[in-house]
């Protein structure tokens, strides 16, 4: 359904401020998150650093095979900030989807917002006064949108919307203590996001890139485009020697990906770019390049996506080519018995 694919661009968008989060978004984590991320998405779609890498970023194919033309994609263009949380897979049934909770502020029309999700395909219920638009596909009948006003989109699974209606009700909002830590990487990043369990817990069809690797507890990470592109990861494995294994697998990695001129000119010296420190069970990531450095990647990469598309379509002309047609057999009367030998003289039946 459009509607869901509605979802999944707003929980990956930006995948790449200085304003902190808007304080109303706060109210709207999951009490029990464990998982929280936080997108400045009006600063992002602004910034150089996206200007210069937009092409990119259309080419790129999106997760779940979505297309970036969208139905309702003028939506996207009202929002400025997202926060997504997470309390993980429910041990106690490690087959139910992880509840998740998405909280969107901008500037929205709430008749017009409603109507789109009707058009899709929703449906209306109302809980506390509060109308939630549900989704009707099988997959995800438990998903729905909450209009909460001019300002802010909620999205969720119902227990999660009832439950964040509830407390926003009551009156009774205390964040979570994730959010502490979260409010400094809100003030330093314009994209960050704070796992304090193991990526399994969060795996699941709608966040199918949470199930990374086994070998870590958590991680942190986080992006800025303010003045070129910074970007900062932790990775905290589950020993000491884990993170020594990562910290060498992804050293190899980053060399030779750095070292192959002739498939990726685009990551040349990204070697010397990236630094890869490991403190007991941590690995720390760290990025830095500045807009010059941005620019020379986004022309390498339409470069190489252009010597990509032309290699494409001069195969695609062979293989499209028709088949030579069949020689017709010579036909000729040979006549024996002549003083210089036999003599073969062309011939064309009548009929042709």
């Amino acid at each position: 359904m459009q509607v869901n694919r509605i979802v999944a661009v707003l929980a990956c968008l930006c995948p790449l401020a200085s304003a902190e989060t808007d304080a109303g978004l706060w109210r709207f984590v999951h009490p029990n998150a464990k998982a929280l991320i936080g997108i400045d998405v009006q600063r992002i779609r602004t910034s150089r650093v996206v200007e210069e890498m937009a092409a990119q970023l259309h080419a790129m194919p999106l997760p779940l095979g979505l297309s970036l033309e969208l139905p309702g994609m003028d939506l996207l263009h009202s929002i400025d900030r997202v926060i997504l949380s997470s309390p993980g897979r429910n041990s106690a049934d490690p087959d139910e989807e992880p509840p998740l909770l998405i909280a969107v502020s901008g500037r929205f029309e709430p008749v017009k917002l409603g109507q789109m999700f009707l058009k899709a395909g929703a449906r209306r219920q109302v809980f506390n006064s509060v109308t939630i638009y549900r989704l009707q596909d099988p997959k995800n009948s438990d998903f729905g949108f909450v209009v909460l006003n001019s300002q802010t989109l909620l999205i969720g699974d119902v227990k999660s919307l009832f439950a964040v209606i509830e407390r926003v009700g009551k009156g009774t909002v205390t964040p979570p203590a994730i959010v502490e830590r979260a409010r400094d990487m809100d003030v330093a990043y314009d994209f960050w996001a704070i796992l304090l369990t193991t990526p399994s817990a969060m795996a699941s069809d709608r966040l199918p890139f949470a199930d990374l690797t086994a070998k870590l507890n958590g991680f942190q990470a986080g992006i800025a485009v303010r003045d070129g592109l910074s970007v900062d990861v932790n990775l905290n494995a589950i020993s000491e020697k884990a993170a020594r294994e990562m910290s060498e697998q992804f050293s190899k990695l980053i060399h030779l990906v750095a070292k192959d001129r002739e498939n990726h000119p685009e990551w040349a010296g990204l070697d010397r770019k990236l630094k890869i420190r490991v403190d007991r069970a941590d690995v720390h990531f760290a990025l830095r390049l500045d807009t010059q450095e941005v620019v020379r990647i986004a022309k390498a990469f339409d470069e190489a996506r252009a010597r990509r598309q032309a290699l494409t379509a001069k195969v695609n002309a062979k293989t499209q080519q028709p088949p030579p047609t069949a020689t017709e057999p010579r036909l000729v009367i040979r006549i024996e018995g002549l003083d210089d030998g036999p003599r073969e003289i062309p011939y064309r039946p009548p009929y042709k």
